[in-house]
C-alpha cells in the first residue's frame, strides 16, 4: 500500500490507484485571450494610426531579463470522498525561472523556484484535510518534498474535475512568477528602462494580488493567441485577417482591454511580425502578441508611442538566433525565453519517477 493510499484510508477516503498518466498530452488549454474584449473606441497610444506601422530592429535590445513559468501535470488516481464524490487526484511539478543576459551577451540563470504539488478535492473536511496534508508532507519530506493543495470543481464553469485541478496548478505556477518578479523589483531593484524583463505569455491571468508598479519595466510576449477575436477591426472581421497581412517588422496599434474576474487591470496589447513571411509555413507563424500593464499615468492617454516602438524594435532584435529544429514553435519563440524554459524544465524530476512516488 502506498503512503498516499494508507494516509487517505485512515480518514475514510478510498483511493483507486489507476494507470498513472501525464495530463500534458491530454489537456489542451484554450487560447488565453479567448474571452478578451477590446475597447475599440480609440487606439491606446499617444500617436494613433489605423492599421499597421513599419519598424526596423535595434542593434541592441532593452531586454536583459527573461522569465518563464512551466508545469508538468499527472493524474495519479481517483478517490471516493466521505461525501460520496468520485474525483481525480492530480499531481504536478510547477516552477518559475528567470535568466539574465550579461554585458558579455551570455545568458545565465538569475533565479529559479520549484514546487511539487498534490491536488485533492476540496470537499474533504477542513480538519481531515489539514491532518492529511500534515501526514503526507511529513511522509514525503525525506524523499521528495510535496505540498498538498485543494482544488474545486464548479460544473457551471469547469468542463471536468481533472481540468479544474490542472487550472488550479496553473494558477499556483502564476503565483510563483509574481513572487519572483516582486522580489526582483521590490527587493533587488533589478529592472530599469534599459534592463527590462520579458515574460513568456499573457499578463491577464496573473491573478495574485500585486503592486501594479512592479510591471513598469515588464512586457508579456505570447507565442499563441486567438486569431478569431472580433471587435478590434471594423465590423465582425477576425483579427487574424489583419495579422496575416503584416509584413516583417510591422506592428498593429495598441489596443486596450480590461481583465475580468476578482482583479481588474487595464492592459495594452499589440501584435508584431518578427519573421519574414516567406520563412514560415502559415500566415500567423512569426507573429507575436505583446502586452504591457497600464499604470495610472497611461489610463487616459494610453502608452507613449515611442515606448511601444522601442519595445517592438527590441523584440525584433531578439528574433535571432532561433531554436529552429529544436522547437516547432521556433517562429514565435524568442531564443532567450527558449533557454529559460529549458533551464526550468531540466530541473523537473523525470515523469516515471515522479508518478511512482504515489
Amino acid at each position: 500500500m502506498s503512503k498516499l493510499s494508507e494516509i487517505l484510508q485512515k480518514k475514510g477516503i478510498i483511493f483507486y490507484q489507476a494507470d498513472r498518466l501525464s495530463l500534458d498530452n491530454y489537456y489542451f488549454e484554450p487560447f488565453q485571450d479567448s474571452n478578451e474584449v477590446f475597447d475599440n473606441d480609440k487606439i491606446f497610444e499617444t500617436r494613433p494610426f489605423e492599421i499597421k506601422k513599419k519598424l526596423e530592429p535595434f542593434g541592441d535590445s532593452i531586454f536583459k531579463f527573461f522569465l518563464d513559468g512551466s508545469r508538468k501535470t499527472y493524474k495519479i488516481g481517483d478517490i471516493i470522498t466521505t461525501d460520496n464524490k468520485f474525483v481525480p487526484v492530480v499531481a504536478g511539478q510547477i516552477g518559475s525561472a528567470c535568466c539574465i543576459r550579461g554585458d558579455n551577451r551570455k545568458m545565465a540563470k538569475y533565479e529559479l523556484t520549484r514546487r511539487n504539488v498534490l491536488m485533492l478535492f476540496d470537499s474533504i473536511q477542513d480538519d481531515d484535510f489539514e491532518a492529511i496534508k500534515k501526514s503526507l508532507e511529513t511522509a514525503y519530506q525525506r524523499q521528495v518534498p510535496i505540498n498538498i493543495e485543494k482544488y474545486s470543481f464548479d460544473k457551471m464553469r469547469d468542463d471536468a474535475p481533472t481540468n479544474a485541478a490542472v487550472a488550479a496548478l496553473h494558477k499556483l505556477m502564476g503565483d510563483l512568477e509574481i513572487n519572483l518578479l516582486t522580489n526582483m523589483v521590490m527587493q533587488k531593484k533589478a529592472l530599469s528602462t534599459d534592463a527590462m524583463l520579458a515574460i513568456d505569455g499573457s499578463l491577464q491571468f496573473l491573478t495574485q494580488k500585486f503592486e501594479p508598479a512592479i510591471f513598469y519595466n515588464v512586457v508579456g510576449i505570447s507565442k499563441s493567441f486567438n486569431p478569431n477575436l472580433t471587435g478590434v477591426l471594423k465590423g465582425k472581421t477576425h483579427i487574424g485577417v489583419a495579422l496575416s497581412k503584416l509584413e516583417f517588422g510591422e506592428r498593429t496599434p495598441v489596443y486596450k482591454y480590461d481583465t475580468t474576474g476578482a482583479r481588474r487591470n487595464t492592459i495594452g496589447a499589440w501584435y508584431l511580425r518578427i519573421r519574414e513571411r516567406n520563412d514560415v509555413r502559415n500566415p500567423l507563424e512569426g507573429v507575436v502578441k505583446i502586452e504591457k500593464m497600464a499604470l495610472e499615468e497611461n489610463i487616459e492617454r494610453g502608452f507613449e508611442s515611442d515606448l511601444i516602438d522601442n519595445i517592438s524594435r527590441s523584440i525584433l532584435s531578439e528574433r535571432n538566433p532561433t531554436c529552429h529544429g529544436k522547437d516547432n514553435r521556433w517562429a514565435n519563440h524568442l531564443y532567450p525565453i527558449y533557454l529559460t524554459e529549458n533551464i526550468l524544465k531540466s530541473s523537473f524530476i523525470s515523469d516515471s519517477f515522479f508518478m511512482n512516488l504515489f
